[in-house]
């Protein structure tokens, strides 16, 4: 294909950006306005029409997944161009590494730890040192050395092979109980081992520059251009290898969109690109306002949604496309509901001639798509998660009702899931006994089990404690309903304390809605509900799952959705404490939480819908109430449906307002309600005062009694002392 045919596709914004070549170069793209399109253009561009040899580019894109797309579109372009550099930062650098690594005594063939790996060192940690998963759960461990790295010089200690360096200032690595000491043998075992982990990639290139000049001119000199898409989600390490690389040459061209920072929590800084043109001298910048993917309707509840942050370059998406369908919003009186009628609408849409595979529902959390699940079952919908498992896949739920499973049927292939976890001391050679004795026998291994429970061989195990387990389980569940006996079973048996450890909230928040689905299907049956019937109910589900799934709705979270586009999406279980989070603290967290909503609403092509609940949910803390999001878009860019229950919407915006009140967050109506320290205020209790401090969502304020108190934001209960006459 010709470059001059690839160039004529492009706006009059776009090809500025492709021949805008030289020097520091901000792309700010919005949503759907075709940064991946400039990206592989001004890669063709510079590599046709300047003449530069591909290996002389460095393409930088955020996943693996991006650029393989990348190298598929410019190989239309370059057939002979292998994308040898178009890579994620840690690929780049672990090429990098594979080159020069030799120069810090390491060997080339050097290995890349994944979790997995990083578990089973610290496992022989543990067991090397007399330490339990009790003290020191995988996840919190594995937390604490992404923290330590990305804080500390560690990489000397890491690639002195001869041991010259001393071990890191970690002030109670002696404690054999401390993490400090787990840290400094898990470093010692990267270091014999010439181990590196995903977080080292980048910092020992960095090490590597810093010690090796050389190596940094011949990286410098290699990359003549470099381009760094999704650059508001870059990390300061991230950060620093960009500008080294483009030391030399200085043409660095960067694409991203502050309103789709959405990582936060892995490290990213949006400040990185919105200073950009304050830390290079002459840099420019060029705005992709044109949006290519959704309606005008869609973009104006989307542009009306992000305007509410105010850490943001200021812009507002123009649509290309020709009018459609307003976006439509719902509220529902239960989850139940909603999830019913999000399942009937899809069901109307499919009749009517839309594609299932054209199809997204998007919620925040993986936890939040059973109810949705359960309805798509009940039309007879197919459905997959997109980049995830089924919820009655999920390890963690097989694992429960696994335990209910046996406690009611005792059947071999929910013992041997659930008889070592947590661990019993059942291992493989006592299982292998176990299914010998069932066999010879034409019992079941639980019964088994219980003929063996005083062999020698189970001595010191706790298979009498599964057992009698078993038996307590089955006493209490002909006085208790099912929901209550599933929460015996988790808690007696150790499983819910055995996620605690492994310190995966994920998995506890798919319990958690486990055990609101349970006692939902006990409490709406009218009738008993058995765990015979229950189970085998879960059963015709999952076995629904097992279908063939490629003409299907896909259901998948924001940051699985972030990139992706769909002619219909639904947004669902938009409530506070779901969406926006209940983890939400600060106003900054409460602004990248509204930029996850704004990616998951720009995903739609065609047609928006919005939907949320009334009722009770255990996942955000209690009753359900309507997400802040909605009351952010301004009223006559949806249409709604649904009526609200008497004084549901009075309890949503009050309860809104407390939460922005703790945050620090006030409409400018209330501002009179803050107050700062030297103020003089009064309360209707303890009477006149001045205010010393605010935080946390609460004011210190030191009364005339001579008492100081702290009084929450929240409670609205001091005004102005002028306000008050005596």
């Amino acid at each position: 294909m010709e470059l001059a045919g690839l160039l004529g596709e492009l706006n009059a914004q776009q090809l500025s950006a492709v021949e805008e070549t030289e020097g520091y170069v901000r792309v700010a793209a919005g949503a759907g306005s075709g940064k991946t399109r400039v990206l592989t253009a001004r890669y063709v561009y510079i590599a046709k029409a300047l003449g530069v040899p591909p290996e002389h580019i460095l393409s930088v894109t955020f996943t693996n997944k991006a650029a393989w797309e990348m190298k598929r579109r410019i190989r239309a372009y370059l057939p002979d161009e292998d994308g040898g550099w178009i890579l994620t930062f840690h690929s780049a650098c672990h090429k990098i590494l594979k080159q020069d690594i030799s120069a810090l005594a390491y060997p080339s063939n050097f290995m890349v730890l994944d979790e997995e790996d990083q578990k089973a060192i610290l496992q022989r940690i543990y067991d090397e040192n007399g330490l339990t998963l009790r003290e020191f759960p995988f996840r919190k461990c594995l937390d604490a050395i992404e923290m330590y790295k990305s804080e500390s010089n560690y990489v000397p200690f890491l690639a002195d092979t001869e041991r010259k360096i001393p071990a890191p200032d970690l002030p109670q690595a002696g404690d054999t109980r401390s993490m400090h000491f787990v840290i400094l043998k898990y470093l010692e075992s990267q270091r014999k081992n010439f181990y590196l982990d995903f977080a080292d990639l980048i910092q020992f290139t960095l090490y590597l520059f810093d010690t090796h000049p050389e190596l940094l001119e011949k990286w410098q000199k290699q990359f003549e251009y470099i381009q760094i898409d999704e650059f508001q989600d870059v990390s300061g390490e991230q950060y620093k290898l960009a500008r080294r690389l483009a030391g030399k040459h200085k043409n660095l061209f960067i694409v991203g969109d502050p309103d789709q920072t959405i990582y936060s929590w892995r490290g990213a800084d949006v400040r990185f690109f919105l200073d950009f043109e304050k830390k290079f001298e002459g840099a420019k910048t060029i705005v992709l306002d044109k949006n290519y993917r959704s309606t005008p309707e869609i973009l104006a509840v989307s542009n009306s949604l992000i305007s509410r942050n105010e850490g943001r370059v200021k812009k507002e998406l123009k649509a290309v496309r020709q009018s459609g369908q307003m976006p439509r919003y719902r509220h529902a009186r239960s989850r139940a509901e909603e999830s019913d009628a999000l399942a009937g609408e899809i069901a109307a849409l499919h009749e009517g001639g839309v594609r299932l595979s054209d199809i997204a529902v998007i919620y925040r959390g993986n936890y939040m798509s059973r109810a949705i699940e359960e309805a798509l079952v009940r039309k007879k919908i197919p459905y997959e998660i997109y980049s995830g498992t089924a919820f009655y896949q999920r390890r963690e739920i097989k694992d429960a009702l696994s335990y209910l499973r046996l406690a009611v049927f005792g059947d071999d292939v929910s013992f041997l899931r659930v008889v070592n976890v947590p661990a019993r001391g059942i291992g493989k050679t006592r299982q292998n006994m176990l299914q010998e004795v069932a066999e010879s026998k034409n019992v079941s291994i639980l019964c088994a089990l219980r003929e063996l429970a005083e062999h020698p061989l189970f001595k010191g195990t706790k298979a009498r404690e599964l057992l009698e387990l078993l038996d307590e389980a089955k006493d209490f569940s002909r006085e208790n309903d099912l929901a209550d006996t599933l929460d015996f079973l988790l808690q007696r048996s150790g499983y819910e304390g055995y996620l605690r450890l492994c310190g995966n909230q994920d998995r506890l928040d798919n319990l958690n809605e486990l055990k609101a689905s349970v006692r939902e299907a006990v409490d709406s049956a009218g009738e008993e509900v058995s765990a015979e019937d229950y189970l085998n109910g879960i059963s015709l589900i999952t076995s629904a799952d097992a279908e063939d799934k490629k003409e299907c709705v896909k259901l998948m979270t924001v940051h699985t959705a972030k990139g992706l586009e769909f002619p219909v999406v639904f947004v669902c279980c938009l409530n506070e404490g779901l969406f926006p989070s209940r983890k939400i603290r600060t106003r900054e967290e409460m602004e990248e939480e509204r930029r996850v909503a704004y990616v998951a609403l720009t995903r739609a092509e065609n047609l928006l819908y919005l939907s949320d609940a009334e009722g009770f949910d255990a996942n955000c803390g209690g009753n359900l109430y309507t997400s802040r999001f909605l009351f952010d878009i301004d009223k006559g860019l949806l249409e709604a449906s649904g009526a609200f229950s008497e004084g549901h919407l009075a309890r949503s915006k009050s309860h809104i307002k407390k939460s922005e009140l703790s945050m620090g967050i006030v409409p400018a109506s209330e501002q009179r309600f803050l107050f700062k320290a030297g103020d003089k205020v009064r309360h209707p209790h303890f009477g006149a005062g001045v205010v010393l401090d605010f935080g946390g969502g609460a004011y210190t304020v030191e009364f005339e009694s001579g008492k100081t108190r702290s009084v929450s934001a929240a409670a609205d209960l001091l005004i102005p002392y002028y306000e008050r006459k005596s």
